[in-house]
């Protein structure tokens, strides 16, 4: 059903897009910047870890060789995947002006992600979309959730987008106006497209083979305008836009495979061995799990399927005209999903380069209400409605996973940086040849790969390869370690002690042999989440039990159960000691009644956030009513430099007789101190002022 002529924007039409798409922009920076200071890498983070280990090597050890540091998979320590434009950024940036690395790596991405959006935005006019109405489509863009999440992570890919676009866009230019200016833009961002990340270089080569089949298809020799000058030249700005990053992406492929190929470990990584995976086999493009999982990456990161149902249906009853335009975005978004069905399917992140033809699509059914006739405030209704859809799955699923605030790692980590050196290696089986561990450990490692831990003459070529390095630690799976005689080799080729020292879920942890007795003798009470010391290797005992303490006297593997707070206490009282616990797949600090944290703070406003749990088996339905908990009392209390106090905040938390205290409970105080002094977060019994089964858990702490 057509509408008649369509109805162009007037002004009340240009101001309300404008303004609407300033609250889009904001509202996207707010989301992005979601756990901005947090040290995990939610979202795809084997692949985020791998980026981050690379970058952070290449910072530590000044290290901008094309044979760049990726050391998961032992000597030598390269296995250059994409070119290290992105990593050499973020080190770069780090290093000269002081930001955390990972901070750096957030923000080279997302500006990155905002500088794709002017490409965009000149792309529309090319399909025929007016000025003002390009930003119903960058509004689209900006809601999307995947573009919030991913925009800012520690990956590749607002890179490789940006430069893919920016190609595209300069090469319809160039071949259409044959500019010197566009055509150096296009060779420049071609090259920078194929060499960070040449599947999304291929995904924007398809409408550019398109657009410029169809230019020689109208070029060609006809009755009416005979002769193929006209086709000649544009095969040669075709040629001269594409002929440069074609040769140098070609270039790169071959150096990292020809680097790969020194690695004994590294060789299933060469381009010709993972054909298989990147592209799929025939029977993948059409398999039910794999659409299944495309589906899945589709409604929950990209598109909330009823705002998906708004814009097909405005578009099917008032927008013929957008039809050709919508096809094309569609089919491209489509096209390059049946080109590399499993690299799409297993990685979310994959469609940061393709989301943004699917958020076009969908804006055409945007504009089709924007030219229908009908009432002005129903379409704006509708349009805000879709944002808000969009928004709203946001908050609903990723936001959840951006939220929580995270030193990164886990306590096997955290062990590995307390009981090994910077400069030695670790070696592990059982996580596949996943960059996560040794990221958060900031070491260098031989992972062994899921399935090579039963091959002998490989695991011993690859200890062997170690040779002339220190091996700090081994980590091997309680079942199925490798082969027999696996932890005699690593007595023998690493130097491990073979009695392990550690056990972390089902795993040991094994030390150097040379430096084991030094560094258990100098520990004290050095627990670490989720590891059980092995009998005979517990440290010396200091339980920091039921006594008020010094944060600063602490030793540093001491000052562990602080890391979930910022600013950490300046001093602390524990009926039981502090520690650290697992709860809802994240670390939470032992609070169990009595537990008393004082913050050290200057005068001025503040702002606290914090979360108390209490362990779901302290209110236990099977439990006999008198065995339950009586609830935990959490308050905060300001102490002046005189000596007196003024409870800021009283809060009763009673599980037991309140469902909705039950699970995570939020806790957020503003308020002002006049003068600089202390504030105390107090734990204590509940209302019956029982100690019962108390077992409080409090999650990230911060003051600002």
């Amino acid at each position: 059903m057509s509408d008649g002529q369509p109805r162009p924007p007037n002004r009340s039409e240009r101001i309300g897009v404008w303004l609407v798409f300033g609250l889009l922009v904001c509202f996207h920076l707010w989301g992005a910047t979601v756990g901005w200071r947090s040290n995990n890498l939610p979202g795809g983070e084997f692949r985020q870890a791998q980026t981050a280990i690379s970058a952070y090597f290449i910072q530590q050890e000044d290290n901008y060789a094309l044979a760049y540091p990726t050391p998961v998979l032992g000597k030598p320590w390269s296995v250059p995947m994409e070119f290290p434009l992105y990593q050499w950024t973020v080190a770069t940036l780090s290093t000269t002006t002081g930001m955390d690395l990972t901070q750096a790596g957030r923000a080279v991405s997302l500006v990155c992600f905002y500088l794709t959006l002017p490409a965009i935005f000149l792309l529309l006019g090319h399909l025929g979309v007016a000025p003002t109405r390009r930003l119903v489509a960058l509004g689209l863009i900006l809601a999307c959730p995947l573009y919030i999440f991913y925009s800012r992570a520690f990956l590749i890919e607002t890179m490789a987008l940006m430069f893919s676009v920016w190609f595209l866009l300069a090469f319809i230019h160039a071949v259409e106006t044959g500019g010197r200016r566009w055509l150096l833009l296009a060779n420049l961002a071609g090259i920078a497209a194929g060499l960070v990340k040449v599947t999304t270089f291929m995904l924007y080569l398809l409408p550019a083979g398109a657009w410029g089949l169809w230019i020689l298809y109208h070029a060609r020799s006809t009755a009416a305008a005979p002769g193929w000058k006209k086709s000649l030249l544009f095969v040669r700005w075709i040629a001269s836009a594409t002929a440069v990053p074609f040769a140098v992406t070609l270039w790169w492929l071959h150096f990292a495979d020809a680097t790969k190929a020194l690695n004994p470990s590294g060789t299933f990584l060469i381009s010709g061995n993972m054909n298989g995976f990147n592209f799929g086999t025939v029977g993948s493009r059409f398999s039910g799990e794999i659409w299944h999982s495309l589906w899945t990456v589709l409604r929950l990161n990209l598109v909330w399927p009823p705002v998906l149902a708004v814009c097909l249906l405005s578009l099917a009853a008032f927008g013929r005209h957008w039809w050709g335009q919508f096809a094309i975005c569609v089919a491209v978004y489509l096209g390059v999903q049946m080109i590399f069905p499993q690299l799409y399917a297993w990685h979310d992140y994959y469609s940061v380069a393709s989301g943004v033809l699917l958020m076009t699509a969908m804006s055409f059914g945007l504009l089709a209400l924007l030219e229908s006739k009908l009432p002005r405030l129903l379409v704006l209704t509708v349009i805000m409605a879709v944002y808000a859809g969009q928004s709203w799955l946001y908050w609903d699923h990723l936001y959840q996973a951006q939220r929580h605030s995270s030193p990164g790692g886990n306590g096997l980590t955290e062990a590995l940086r307390y009981l090994t050196r910077p400069d030695e290696v670790i070696v592990m089986v059982g996580d596949d040849w996943s960059s996560i561990t040794p990221y958060y450990a900031q070491r260098r490692a031989l992972m062994i790969r899921n399935g090579m831990q039963q091959d002998q003459p490989y695991i011993t070529t690859a200890f062997a390869s170690l040779k002339g390095e220190k091996v700090g630690a081994v980590i091997l799976p309680q079942q199925l370690p490798g082969f027999t005689g696996i932890i005699a080799l690593a007595e023998r080729e690493l130097g491990i002690d073979p009695h392990p020292v550690l056990k972390w879920h089902d795993a040991y942890l094994y030390l150097n042999a040379a430096s084991r007795a030094h560094t258990l003798n100098n520990l004290r009470e050095t627990h670490f989440h989720e590891l059980a010391w092995m009998p005979g290797s517990e440290p010396r005992v200091d339980l920091m039990q039921a006594e008020w303490r010094e944060v600063a006297r602490l030793r540093p593997e001491q000052r562990i159960s602080f890391r979930l707070m910022t600013p950490q206490p300046v001093r602390f009282f524990s009926t039981f000691g502090p520690g650290l616990g697992s709860r809802l797949g994240r670390d939470w600090y032992n609070a169990h009644p009595k537990t008393r944290l004082r913050f050290a703070l200057p005068a001025g406003p503040h702002h606290l956030s914090a979360e108390l749990l209490m362990d779901a088996g302290s209110y236990d339905p099977a439990l006999k009513s008198q065995d339950r908990t009586d609830g935990v009392t959490f308050d905060v209390i300001e102490f002046s430099p005189d000596g007196s106090e003024h409870t800021l905040l009283s809060r009763l938390i009673d599980p037991s007789n309140l469902p909705e205290d039950r699970g995570p409970q939020v806790i957020a105080l503003d308020f002002n101190l006049r003068q600089a002094g202390e504030v105390e977060l107090c734990i204590g019994p509940g209302s019956d002022d029982s100690y019962a089964r108390d077992w409080a858990l409090l999650g990230p702490v911060t003051i600002d």
